[in-house]
């Protein structure tokens, strides 16, 4: 094994253990109480599966299969890497660079569909692309029974079939396409609104910035000058549907962004291409470049892994983009301290959260954010800041 390969080996193996380690110490987040409490589906039932399996983990219990699914991915994402990519140094990098994303690493660290879809689409594209069309269609087909973003696939794959001229590929991808939008529906609802800078923005996070702003310009060339294969198609279309639809209303990113994350090994190939044809002398920019761009994508999924200490330093701790998985719980925490173990939220989500921390509904209290007259303080604190102060009444006083 080459110093090199031994090199990723070390960082991959620091990499599950930093996720496990955040996975553990995270609290439930509000998605995540709502599908596993409320919610019937593949995702609720790995997460209770988990925590009958491993009780005393913590709540590493309720997302240990998706850091199982995580793996795969990163063993899937190799193996259609190392399809473009024959060098080794370029292979790597874009295994890298999907083992640094943030939209990875939440994926990892939290219990969402994101992570089971992403296995699918890649197992799917890995047969497609060995010409085994049988078995990934057969593949595919599942995505109907698990995800709605199923509909924004099926559509991919169907403009895909008819820009190929596939009559096959057509009807079947027509059939899974009428099937999911059925079951699913499709979401247009409310007064138009623009959210495309929005939708950039989400695109930014989940990529790092500068990753995305090179990946949208590998998808651009490739457009005008390059190999159009599957996965450039469905990537490319789903990017471009899911910033047309948020011209009228917010897109649930979740539901696009894994068929857009795939194309990254088109992306380092592309600016492997571009810096084998220069001279030595004209390639230190692209070192730079590079070295710019991993420096911002590590420092990006740092600060997503090591988040907790910023409730120290923000000004507005509430605004902490990890603030709804923090707050109930240590809400929760100072309710006990203070002997209350029933109280009822207005909000749904909140509630459900202390609900998984022992506290029920069935109460004549409830919390509010504003002080009131007789009303009792509760600190929600962390280390020795106060971060907020929420208060309990009775109901109707």
């Amino acid at each position: 094994m080459s110093k090199f390969r031994f090199f990723v080996s070390i960082l991959l193996f620091a990499h599950i253990i930093i996720l496990v380690w955040v996975a553990w110490g995270l609290p439930i987040g509000p998605s995540e109480a709502k599908l596993y409490f409320s919610d019937q589906n593949i995702v609720s039932l790995l997460m209770h599966e988990g925590k009958e399996l491993f009780p005393d983990l913590d709540f590493l219990n309720i997302r240990f299969p998706f850091l199982i699914i995580h793996i795969i991915n990163l063993i899937l994402f190799y193996y259609l890497s190392k399809i473009f990519l024959k060098d080794e140094i370029a292979l790597f990098t874009s295994f890298m660079i999907f083992l640094l994303l943030p939209g990875i690493v939440s994926s990892a660290v939290l219990a969402t569909s994101t992570g089971i879809t992403l296995a699918v689409y890649q197992g799917f594209l890995i047969l497609f692309l060995k010409r085994r069309k049988v078995e990934a269609y057969i593949l595919i087909s599942l995505l109907l029974f698990i995800d709605r973003s199923s509909v924004i696939l099926y559509f991919a794959l169907f403009t895909y079939a008819l820009w190929r001229r596939e009559v096959g590929a057509i009807a079947f991808s027509s059939i899974l396409l009428g099937a999911s939008v059925s079951i699913y529906g499709i979401e247009m609802h409310g007064k138009p609104v623009n959210y495309f800078a929005d939708t950039i923005g989400l695109y930014a996070a989940i990529f790092s910035p500068l990753i995305f702003l090179y990946f949208f310009y590998s998808i651009y060339r490739i457009l005008l000058k390059g190999d159009k294969n599957i996965i450039w198609h469905i990537s490319f279309t789903v990017l471009v549907l899911s910033l047309i639809i948020s011209l009228r209303q917010r897109i649930p990113i979740q539901d696009f962004a894994p068929f857009v994350i795939v194309a990254i090994p088109l992306m380092v190939k592309l600016f492997f291409n571009s810096f084998r044809v220069r001279l030595p002398q004209f390639r230190k920019k692209y070192f730079a470049m590079a070295i710019v761009v991993f420096s911002v994508l590590i420092i990006n999924t740092l600060a997503l892994l090591f988040h907790k200490p910023f409730f120290l330093i923000l000004k507005e701790p509430g605004r902490h983009f990890a603030a709804p998985f923090y707050y109930p719980y240590w809400c929760a925490l100072a309710l006990k301290e203070e002997g209350i173990y029933s109280i009822q939220v207005k909000k749904k989500e909140f509630q459900l959260q202390l609900r998984y921390y022992g506290i029920s509904s069935n109460s004549q209290y409830e919390l509010n954010s504003i002080s009131c007259q007789d009303c009792k303080k509760v600190s929600i604190r962390y280390k020795n800041r106060n971060l907020k102060s929420c208060y309990v009444s009775k109901i109707n006083n």
